[in-house]
């Protein structure tokens, strides 16, 4: 074929050279497959080495077999790409992963080589053939991780925040302001708790009333005689001679009680003389955790959140804390992630009192307390003075982020892994353990295959290429959906 010579007439040069416009999916498939890297110089946080090492290693139930994780390696693919679209074939690398099988009985360590199946191979800007046919996954647009805050309702000319907490992985938590000024918090859009009830789940050092108003006012050393009626208590007073309670913290005095505290012989209290914003105090008001009295204030709370996620069960304080650490602290199942981690820390950069490390994934308590403490400064007065907390535009391109392949791909293929993590146990546990046992008798690997196929092939974000012309397929393989797992629905 005779070659042909292009010709360029323009009198001046390109300013710039004309990017890789292909090249976020590509970047992204070689996160996910790191196929060029040895394992031993392979990312740890990232694609299938990620994924193999979360799952691994799978134990059973009585512990006494183990199968451990060492590495992973793709085959040459079985047929070519012309073959793969005649017979309408995957055209995809056989992935086979290495295992090491303990077990308790014998001292003998095996390792064997398991196919979990064929990962489809990309062609040159994106596309993959799957049964025959190109397709390309469509990366997903979707709200970014963090907490964003923003103006629910009004009343009169007075508005309502809220706030959303968007984890990585995991329940979503809603909080807002209601018309009684208490703030309300919801989990995953179930019944409303107070937020403070969160608080003293989260950490038993706020489980008491005292800390937590501790962190938003002003507590002083008051003497009786300077009591006001509309000063609030900041401790628990009891008479010493008949033992009676005279006022619980967070409650104001009034004319009543502030006549039994005079007469009570106390010298001395703790106390809130200017409240300022009411919020904090009236949502301890509306929490009412005394229903139990034989547990603490940190235990009520937890059985308060159980029985709301759990309505109908007995309450048990043992289940209670187990439901909410399998919630709110197992990495696995509620994490914030890097992307959630630094906008946290970057929106509360203005507060001193908040610093919790950029290795830690999950929401923690000083989270929380700093969510809290900028509602309270959105809902200080205008005075002209500079304010840091800026209610947030959720339609605004900062507050979303991009779900490019290599994620879509490990979040697909996680639930497969879990699935095949249940089998392995469930038949761990059926076998006898004098057995002589093969890591491929125990493993069932089509949950993983079926996963790859169902993303690649059936998924939302799986869309058979725009070939009209090279343009269009150009475009197709750069455009981004809302649609797809957690994003919008139609």
């Amino acid at each position: 074929m005779p070659t042909k010579t292009v010709r360029n007439y323009a009198k001046r040069g390109d300013v710039i050279n004309v990017p890789d416009l292909q090249q976020v999916q590509r970047r992204s498939y070689d996160r996910f497959l790191q196929k060029e890297s040895s394992p031993e110089s392979r990312d740890q946080e990232l694609g299938i080495e990620s994924l193999l090492r979360e799952v691994f290693p799978i134990e059973s139930y009585d512990g006494s077999m183990r199968i451990e994780y060492v590495s992973y390696a793709f085959g040459d693919p079985q047929h070519s790409e012309a073959e793969c679209r005649e017979l309408r074939l995957t055209y995809g690398y056989p992935l086979r992963v290495k295992l090491r099988f303990h077990r308790e009985e014998t001292s003998e360590v095996t390792e064997e080589d398991i196919y979990l199946g064929d990962i489809p191979i990309m062609l040159g800007g994106g596309e993959f053939i799957v049964n025959g046919a190109e397709r390309v996954i469509v990366s997903q647009l979707h709200r970014s991780p963090g907490v964003d805050f923003s103006i629910n309702s009004s009343v009169g000319d007075r508005p309502l925040h809220g706030a959303r907490i968007i984890p990585d992985r995991g329940s979503w938590l809603e909080l807002e302001v209601t018309k009684k000024d208490v703030l309300a918090l919801k989990i995953d859009k179930s019944a409303k708790i107070a937020a403070t009830t969160f608080l003293r789940a989260l950490a038993e050092k706020y489980g008491s009333t005292e800390s937590i108003l501790e962190q938003f006012h002003d507590i002083e050393e008051v003497k009786v005689e300077k009591l006001r009626p509309e000063h609030y208590s900041a401790e628990l007073l009891v008479d010493f001679d008949t033992g009676e309670e005279l006022c619980k913290p967070g409650q104001q005095f009034g004319e009543k009680s502030l006549e039994t505290v005079i007469g009570s012989g106390l010298k001395s209290v703790r106390a809130i003389r200017d409240p300022g914003d009411s919020l904090i105090l009236n949502t301890l008001a509306e929490e009412k955790l005394d229903f139990l009295s034989e547990v603490t204030e940190h235990e009520a709370s937890l059985l308060r959140i159980y029985g709301r996620l759990r309505p109908g069960n007995p309450p048990q304080v043992d289940k209670a804390r187990e439901l909410f650490h399998e919630r709110f602290f197992d990495l696995d199942r509620y994490r914030m992630g890097r992307v959630g981690r630094f906008r946290i820390n970057r929106k509360f950069e203005h507060d001193t009192r908040h610093k919790v490390p950029s290795t830690d994934l999950g929401l923690t308590a000083e989270d929380f307390l700093a969510i809290l403490r900028y509602i309270l400064e959105l809902r200080r007065p205008h005075d002209g003075s500079k304010r840091n907390a800026i209610v947030d535009d959720i339609d605004h391109l900062g507050t979303r982020r991009l779900r490019t392949l290599d994620e879509l791909a490990t979040e697909e293929m996680r639930k497969g892994f879990a699935k095949l993590r249940r089998t392995v146990q469930e038949r761990m546990s059926t076998k006898d353990p004098s057995e002589a046992l093969k890591i491929a008798d125990l493993m069932n690997t089509k949950s993983v295959s079926s996963a790859v196929e169902f993303f690649f092939g059936r998924s939302e974000l799986s869309q058979v290429v725009d070939q009209t012309n090279p343009l269009s397929m150009l475009v197709h393989e750069r455009r981004l959906s809302a649609l797809g797992p957690g994003g919008l629905n139609r």
